[in-house]
């Protein structure tokens, strides 16, 4: 396929999903649009069927741009706010149903972490509904399955709540009673939200979108949040004020909110700060932690060579990130290179002990010191048998 014809199906695809042109990895495109000529018979054949947004065409160009790293219970902070800050006011309240919505859901496992919290936490009484949504018919398929292993259930996501029949199964399966709170359904985030919610996540979705989209893309979350409902985002994906909604305490969290009226005291709302300018979300790839959620893409894609050297250039130009860092680890534990593995948890050991252990270290995910240390701790912990 011409490179002609591969820039004007990024183009679509950037159209469609909303990723900036700049998130789109050009060689999983290629390789989705190359399958797609020869199914299709033709290099013209495709451009018609994406001018025309043919849904198996656009479900295709939205596999190559999807990004899809998720696992249970990511980032703890923000199930721990739920049932610290909500779900008080909703036992108070003695709310009958809850709703909520995990916008850009991958494969389900933000979506059952979240059912599976709100099960323990809400009012008794209360049912609770959790939708996730996808724009992969593909990534839907597997969340339905509700069938998830290690890769899913990793150190950094706790078990907060029972989701798992067999948490210690090789693939574990979740319960049935969260399955039934839950169900998956197909969904574009630039168009209007289906449903009013309570809560919404909408997680290490934004990063990837040009401003223009992800204008359009807040706009729609916020319209469909109910008062009192609070919206979750990942830590790079929005940097200023949403109209209409508050940033909750702590901020480093991303989680504004609808707060009730008589909720608007000094002691539990931070007002937002004043719009800086000029540019309301960050730019990709222009600070280690940009390029390490570039690794992370790379790693999902199944290019586990480009990610290594993407992250051995961060640790060239900050050598105390410790995400990437155990990330390597990571990656050498995959490819069964135990000694590199052990080499690089002692370093992140090191580190780690180095700093205050609720010093936040900041990454994809901002996580205290003290995780890296229980990682590196763990993992040389079972490498000697303890």
């Amino acid at each position: 396929m011409t490179q002609t014809a591969i820039d004007t199906l990024t183009t679509f695809a950037s159209a469609y999903t909303g990723f900036s042109r700049e998130a789109i990895l050009e060689a999983s495109l290629r390789k989705v649009a190359e399958q797609l000529e020869r199914t299709l018979g033709g290099e013209a054949e495709v451009l018609r069927r994406a001018r025309e947004q043919d849904p198996k065409v656009m479900d295709a160009l939205s596999q190559a741009v999807s990004v899809g790293e998720t696992f249970f219970f990511r980032q703890p902070e923000h199930f721990r706010w739920v049932a610290g800050r909500l779900a008080p006011i909703w036992q108070s309240e003695n709310r009958t149903e809850l709703h909520a919505w995990s916008a850009g859901c991958a494969t389900g496992e933000e979506a059952y972490s979240l059912a599976s919290c709100l099960l323990e936490v809400a009012p008794a009484t209360a049912q609770v509904s959790v939708l996730g949504t996808d724009l992969v018919e593909r990534n839907l398929t597997a969340a339905r399955e509700g069938h998830y292993g290690s890769w899913s259930r990793r150190v950094s996501g706790p078990m907060l709540h029972q989701v798992f029949v067999d948490a210690a199964a090789e693939r574990a399966s979740v319960t049935q009673r969260v399955r039934n709170a839950t169900r998956f359904k197909l969904h574009n985030l630039l168009e209007p939200a289906p449903g009013q919610f309570d809560v919404i996540f909408c997680r290490n979705v934004l990063v990837y979108f040009s401003p223009e989209k992800a204008r359009v893309v807040l706009r729609n979350l916020s319209r469909a949040l109910l008062p009192g409902g609070a919206l979750f985002f990942g830590s790079m994906d929005v940097t200023q004020p949403i109209p209409g909604l508050d940033l909750a305490r702590p901020t480093e969290l991303q989680i504004f909110w609808r707060t009730p009226q008589q909720l608007h005291t000094p002691k539990t709302v931070l007002k937002p700060p004043p719009p800086t300018p000029p540019e309301p979300f960050r730019a990709a790839a222009i600070d280690p932690v940009a390029l390490h959620v570039q690794a992370l893409m790379h790693i999902e894609s199944g290019d586990k060579k480009r990610a290594q050297a993407e992250l051995l250039a961060i640790l060239n130009k900050a050598h105390g990130y410790l995400p990437a860092l155990l990330e390597l680890a990571l990656l050498h534990l995959r490819a069964g290179e135990k000694s590199a593995a052990g080499t690089q948890m002692r370093e992140v050991l090191r580190r780690a002990e180095a700093l205050l252990p609720d010093e936040i270290v900041q990454g994809p995910e901002p996580l205290p010191a003290s995780f890296y240390r229980n990682a590196a701790v763990t993992y040389l912990r079972a490498g000697r048998g303890e």
